[in-house]
């Protein structure tokens, strides 16, 4: 979806009660309050920004010199990537989940983008709905804060209603398919030569939408963005510095040079050629000044240093090191030893922290869309669902990353602890085998199991009973 939405008001089809109209009035005003500060965010995060000059210490004609920064990219991706759902899991090893709906969804492609979208504007959203003829049994579909709005219910701790803008106009960017969520239904209004709804009742009894929501508080219950004002302004500072040192770097490659007891004539020829003939030159041949008769001198000035702009971008980093929670290294200064394992997992430990917070909130929204699937692909209600079912969790990756050998040596030693252990799933994910690695190891070791009774039945020699042991075994009958 683009970011350029153009929606000057709410759609307002016949059929709609004065409550969704109520409804969906307040959700545009939302959507639409947030909309300018949330492409800024987008803009930063994609370094489309400005650069802000203060219009002190760059020459007018090097402002237009293009300057951009990935630091705000690498505040939200490097915190995304630490995010990876790695599907759900029940009480009861025997319940029949919902994988294949997520894969023909494609879920776990969508979930990381949805994540980044969530820190860049403090929230994203998910929407469960029946499939129609050609779709999955059930419509798993994902939003940006830029083309949808929630408004959140604190009595109820959940959404009381919620807008998606599904489809707009390639030419004039406004939406010509705007849903609106209730408890009652969903409302499907599309826009021909007039604006027409299509009620699509549902038994939920809850909106069929579920916001994502990255550090939320009491007073900003939908969250809060990773590119805050600060990481912003740092970035500002950070582009004017750069800027200022592509200057500096410029008149450090070309040394300023001074001539004194040079005649006008001499002067006026090296200002047409714009001074390159003082710099490229290979021989300087020069009379005394006419005028004068003052033999000319010629020296040249102390090259400007770059190290004060190398330090100020240090410190830059070191500020936005502190306000996103990433390792200094993350935004390029590479430090002069290089840091133990030690430091790199001290370093990272804070980031890690906000990993497992980001993963807590975010499981407890996909616990929600994990029912809400559930129960449509059952024709219920979350309700009438089984216990075993109720017991859905998502289930993440772990969020430090660790290296294969580590992990496997940590499951090692847990399995000599607990030997059981080794008899199951978590064992091998343990040990650092992907699912369908899994599915392969489990298959193989059935066919294995198999192969090894056939072996010991044939292995058995086949002994005939005399008549006196079959004489013998039927009395005992």
């Amino acid at each position: 979806m683009t970011e350029t939405v153009n929606m000057a008001a709410p759609p307002n089809p016949a059929g709609l009660t004065a409550s969704e109209k109520d409804q969906m009035q307040r959700l545009y005003e939302t959507w639409s309050k947030k909309l300018g500060r949330n492409i800024i965010k987008k803009r930063y995060y994609r370094q489309k920004n400005k650069l802000k000059d203060l219009g002190i210490s760059i020459p007018p004609q090097l402002r237009s010199l293009e300057t951009c920064l990935g630091w705000p990219a690498k505040a939200v991706d490097m915190l995304a990537v630490r995010s990876r759902f790695d599907g759900f899991v029940y009480e009861d090893s025997e319940v029949e989940g919902i994988e294949r709906i997520l894969t023909d969804n494609r879920f776990r492609l969508m979930y990381p983008q949805a994540v980044s979208s969530e820190l860049i504007h403090s929230c994203a959203f998910i929407t469960v709905s029946a499939g129609a003829a050609g779709e999955p049994p059930v419509l798993v579909s994902f939003y940006s804060a830029e083309n949808g709005a929630v408004i959140w219910d604190s009595r109820r701790k959940r959404v009381e209603c919620g807008m998606t803008i599904v489809e707009v106009d390639d030419k004039t960017k406004a939406p010509t398919w705007v849903n609106l969520y209730t408890d009652e239904a969903v409302i499907e209004m599309r826009k021909g030569a007039v604006w027409t709804a299509n009620r699509l009742p549902h038994s939920q009894g809850r909106p069929l939408i579920e916001p994502l929501f990255y550090r939320p508080d009491l007073d900003r219950p939908m969250g809060r963005s990773r590119i805050t004002r600060t990481v912003m302004s740092i970035t500002d500072s950070a582009m004017r510095a750069c800027l200022r040192s592509e200057v500096s770097a410029e008149f450090f490659t070309s040394p300023q040079k001074y001539a004194l007891g040079v005649s006008d004539e001499l002067i006026e020829r090296m200002r047409e050629d714009g001074g390159w003939s003082a710099y490229v030159g290979n021989i300087f041949a020069m009379t005394d000044n006419p005028e004068t008769g003052e033999r000319p001198t010629f020296g040249q000035l102390a090259q400007g240093s770059m190290e004060p702009h190398i330090s100020y971008l240090r410190n830059l980093s070191c500020m936005m090191a502190a306000e996103t929670n990433c390792p200094i290294t993350a935004f390029g200064i590479v430090q002069d030893n290089p840091s133990s394992a030690e430091a790199i997992r001290a370093a990272e430990n804070y980031l890690i922290i906000e990993a497992e917070s980001l993963n807590d909130t975010n499981g407890e929204a996909l616990r929600n869309v994990g029912l809400l699937v559930h129960a449509i692909a059952a024709k219920t209600t979350v309700d009438r669902l089984d216990d075993s079912i109720k017991s859905i969790r998502p289930k993440f990756k772990n969020p430090s990353m660790p290296s294969a050998a580590a992990q496997a040596d940590a499951m090692v030693k847990r399995v000599s602890t607990v030997p059981w252990l080794a008899e199951t799933d978590v064992c091998l994910e343990e040990l650092g085998f992907d699912e369908g690695q899994i599915v392969r190891i489990k298959s193989d070791k059935k066919r294995i199991d198999r192969e090894a009774i056939l072996e010991k039945i044939a292995a058995q020699p086949d002994v005939e009973e005399s008549g006196e042991d079959q004489e013998a075994n039927l009395n005992e009958q």
